[in-house]
């Protein structure tokens, strides 16, 4: 056999090994990074305003609205009318060049916002296609990562619904093993669902949807077919009932 006959099967050996959970697992931590990347370029821009607009950048601490506020124009005089903060300010005057630096640097991290957006609605999308009684189940960001967690939604299907349903919470698993107390849920806790119960039953909830959680990568995986509105219909009776023992 030539070096090509060889190279051309080894190629198509790597190929098919691929899958789509890859792009997927790929896609989670671009998102991760550019997510990390906004946050870190968020606070050095906080601290800077800060220097230039104490009593502005002080209502300003949430990301969004600081970007929302200050996309447009950064001068004291245009965010004075925006917050109803006093132009009047003791922080320090910037020059016109520092003003379009930070002018320039906010549009940037609002570029990144934009671009994060564009890669998670993308992520969904492909979950949704690939996935759909998972997620119909956990919901495409929950999904998403579950599948990241896992490595594969093969691997996520073999794993008993009590490991799926404390996915993600390793470090508090490793920290609560001297403190003997394992948490009872990981990404779940995210969950839609697990908003809307009363602390006490948490546990029993998280429980149920990795139960079918479970059964969601199973039919995903191997028989790839849609039900899950069957599938969400039973989980939520079982949730309901769950409410009705606790008198909710």
């Amino acid at each position: 056999m030539d070096n090509s006959s060889f190279i051309s099967r080894a190629r198509k050996k790597v190929k098919e090994g691929l899958s789509v959970d890859d792009l997927i697992r790929k896609l989670i931590a671009f998102s991760d990074s550019l997510e990390k990347g906004e946050n870190t370029i968020f606070e050095q821009l906080n601290d800077l305003y800060f220097l230039y607009y104490p009593e502005a950048a002080d209502k300003l601490k949430e990301r969004d609205s600081f970007i929302k506020i200050l996309k447009e124009s950064c001068d004291r005089k245009s965010v004075s009318e925006k917050t109803e903060v006093s132009a009047e300010s003791m922080g320090y005057d910037f020059e016109e060049e520092d003003i379009q630096l930070l002018s320039l640097s906010i549009n940037e991290i609002s570029n990144i916002a934009d671009l994060r957006k564009i890669v998670n609605d993308r992520l969904h999308d492909i979950v949704k296609k690939n996935y759909p009684n998972l997620t119909a189940v956990l919901g495409a960001e929950i999904a998403a990562r579950a599948i990241y967690l896992a490595g594969s939604a093969y691997s996520l299907m073999l794993m008993p619904s009590s490991k799926i349903q404390v996915l993600g919470a390793e470090k508090a698993m490793f920290a609560a093993r001297k403190k003997k107390a394992t948490p009872k849920y990981g990404v779940i806790y995210n969950h839609e669902l697990m908003i809307s119960v009363p602390d006490n039953l948490k546990g029993k909830t998280a429980k149920i949807i990795a139960a079918y959680s479970s059964l969601a990568a199973k039919t995903d995986v191997l028989s790839k077919e849609d039900k899950s509105g069957k599938i969400m219909e039973k989980m939520l009776k079982d949730i309901n009932k769950a409410r009705e023992k606790n008198g909710t």
